[in-house]
C-alpha cells in the first residue's frame, strides 16, 4: 500500500518567547499558530486571548473564547495543562500535548505522530 502524503495542519503553540514551548495553558495570553508539514513549519500568526487560569480556577467564558480561536487547530503545545482544560480540549477535537522543546522541533514531532495516527486508521 502507497503512503500519501497529507495535507498540513494547524498547531497552537503557547510560548513565552524565545522558540521554545514553555507556557501553561492556562496562564496563555496569546497562542502562536504553525502550519505543518512534512518539511516545513510556517508561523501563520499569534492570536490573543484572555488567560483561562485565574488563580487557582477557570474562567468558564475565557475558556470558550480559546476554544473558538483554537477550532481550526488539530493540538496545542502547551509546558503543561489541568485536567479540565484537557477535558474541554478534547471534546473540542484539539489534541493537548505537555511537552517542553524548541517550537520547530514539537510542531514536527507531533505532526509525525499524528500523521502515524491516521496511517494506523486507514
Amino acid at each position: 500500500m502507497m503512503i500519501t502524503v497529507r495535507d498540513s495542519i494547524r498547531v497552537a503553540v503557547a510560548t513565552k518567547g524565545g522558540g521554545i514551548v514553555n507556557e501553561h495553558f492556562g496562564h496563555a495570553k496569546e497562542f502562536q499558530i504553525y502550519e505543518v508539514d512534512e518539511t516545513q513549519a510556517t508561523f501563520l500568526e499569534s492570536r490573543q486571548v484572555i488567560p483561562y487560569c485565574k488563580g487557582g480556577y477557570g474562567e468558564q467564558s475565557a475558556m470558550d473564547d480559546i476554544l473558538q480561536k483554537l477550532s481550526d487547530c488539530k493540538a496545542v503545545l502547551v509546558l503543561k495543562i489541568g485536567t479540565s482544560a484537557e477535558d474541554r480540549l478534547h471534546t473540542a477535537g484539539i489534541e493537548p500535548v505537555q511537552v517542553y522543546d524548541a517550537i520547530e522541533t514539537a510542531v514536527f514531532d507531533y505532526y509525525q505522530k499524528w500523521q502515524q495516527s491516521e496511517e494506523a486508521m486507514v
